[in-house]
């Protein structure tokens, strides 16, 4: 039987292919936004490399770049033609910011720690040898706070990069307006993710017990950039959530469009590369945390194979995709010293090493705190200077093996930060927080599988909060600020709206 003649290419047949694959021409985005975005990404990613912002110069250095991002969003935009879909128009930038809520709420946080900076309750006193809090005289129906040298922490040094994270937030809002802009961004984070996970495999590997081979870190438990493991990996997981929700976003897209190939594969590897970082870094509530997410996100990939339109589902790519990704994930744990990796989280899952009793017994001792200050507050950055008071109460806190213990953070910070900030800070921050879910779940984010791994990424991170204290680190803190904006944004710009 003769093989059936193939269907002429008739004029009117290719021009009906090429209206099919014809698309919209893609509008210019501003250059005024192209540098808010280099912007925000430089100083995103100068505090995850510089020591994760912990010394003072970086804080500084980071205020001001988070400055120069705010003024450039700032300025008006003069755009033409080429750059929206109608005529030209001048966008001022100022109406978007006052009407943006989380700038007032945080300019009051910021007005409070301030406050609290200017109406100490205690005062640092040292002989040289030793150092004692001593109570001076008050305001007594103000916030209150400590009076300490900014080299050991005060209420100015958290305000510094307390600005830097608010400064961020607001940039990131009234400077995006397109979807490419934040989707920029994102790549920044992900992409800066895989490098610092990636040097953090390679010090593992290589490393002669330094930061960067030339720096002494304070801290002998450090990982990658960043002077404290636990902080180190804390920092990977807004990697992971970024890379996976990039790779899910890609791998839908495709799937409506019928591409051939697209990221999604190069980005889930990014992700399994992170994911093999976060263990080898010895983090174990990161660990967990990670593995919390990952089992949330694979459950949400199997759930939307059973459940989307038949021509979209691809059920054996699918298999074949966690199978691939799931070999080069144990290969990975198994080539890294994961052995070492598994017997810590062994080790603090079953309180073999005391860690994890100590941190509840800290607790414990920090609710008593909080109970003594939660209406005014201790002051931001203050509770290293008052938690020997109740941490006298609990023996078991003085002193491990012999030696005395200085507890500088809680280990807590869902705690901590009530402790420090009071009432009204609290009600700040929580106010601040209703508000973006508000946005996003009008914008019904769980069904855009990037706004959706954002989200759920940065939830963990605080419900990891409860066992240490990634907030107080300002890579973490002005990141994880970021990616609320960021989300919200991308959960809110169409997908053929101007940030296509």
């Amino acid at each position: 039987m003769a093989s059936p003649t193939p269907e002429p290419d008739t004029p009117a047949r290719q021009n009906t292919l090429e209206q099919f694959r014809a698309r919209k021409p893609r509008l210019k985005v501003h250059p005024a936004e192209k540098r808010v975005v280099a912007a925000v990404g430089l100083h995103l990613v100068f505090l995850s490399w510089a020591l994760g912002g912990m010394p003072p110069w970086t804080q500084w250095i980071s205020l001001g770049l988070s400055a120069i991002g705010f003024i450039l969003a700032l300025l008006p935009r003069n755009y033409t033609e080429d750059q929206t879909s109608g005529n030209e128009f001048r966008l001022i930038m100022w109406p978007k910011l006052f009407k943006f809520p989380i700038f007032w709420l945080g300019a009051a946080l910021l007005g409070l720690v301030a406050t609290q900076a200017l109406n100490p309750a205690w005062q640092y006193q040292t002989d040289g040898k030793g150092w004692w809090m001593t109570a001076i005289p008050h305001v007594g129906w103000l916030p209150t706070g400590v009076e300490a040298p900014f080299l050991k922490w005060n209420q100015w040094r958290m305000l510094v990069f307390y600005s830097a994270a608010w400064l961020t937030v607001c940039t990131i809002w009234i400077g995006l307006t397109r979807r490419r802009s934040v989707q920029a961004l994102l790549f920044i984070l992900a992409g800066n993710g895989l490098l610092i996970g990636v040097f953090g495999l390679a010090q593992r590997l290589l490393g002669n017990g330094k930061i960067f081979w030339f720096y002494e870190s304070p801290n002998p438990s450090f990982f990658s950039s960043f002077i404290y493991k636990n902080h180190g990996g804390a920092y990977l997981l807004l990697g992971l959530a970024v890379s996976s929700g990039l790779a899910g976003w890609y791998y839908l897209r495709g799937l409506r469009r019928l591409e051939k190939s697209n990221p999604s594969g190069v980005l889930a590897f990014f992700a399994t590369c992170i994911a093999v970082s976060i263990l080898t870094s010895y983090a174990r509530g990161a660990t967990i945390t990670m593995f919390a997410f990952l089992l949330v996100s694979v459950a949400a990939f199997v759930w939307h194979q059973f459940h989307a339109p038949s021509e979209s589902r691809k059920p054996i790519v699918a298999i074949a995709l966690i199978l691939i990704f799931g070999y080069f994930l144990k290969n990975g744990f198994e080539a890294l010293r994961s052995k070492e990796a598994w017997s810590r989280l062994r080790q603090g899952i079953t309180r073999q090493d005391g860690s994890l009793d100590a941190r509840e017994r800290a607790t414990v001792a920090a609710q008593e705190m909080l109970h003594d200050h939660f209406l005014r507050g201790t002051g931001a950055g203050s509770f290293r200077y008052l938690f020997p008071i109740y941490q006298h109460r609990h023996p078991e806190l003085v002193a491990q093996n012999g030696r005395p213990m200085f507890w500088e953070h809680a280990h807590n910070d869902v705690l901590q930060m009530p402790i420090e900030l009071g009432l009204a800070g609290s009600l700040l921050l929580l106010t601040s927080a209703l508000y973006w879910l508000v946005r996003l779940g009008k914008n019904f984010f769980w069904e855009n599988p990037l706004s959706a791994s954002v989200v759920l990424g940065a939830v963990l991170v605080v419900v990891y909060s409860w066992w240490d204290f990634p907030f107080q680190n300002p890579a973490i803190l002005v990141t994880w600020c970021a990616l609320w904006p960021l989300a919200t944004l991308w959960s809110q710009f169409g997908e053929t709206s101007g940030g296509t």
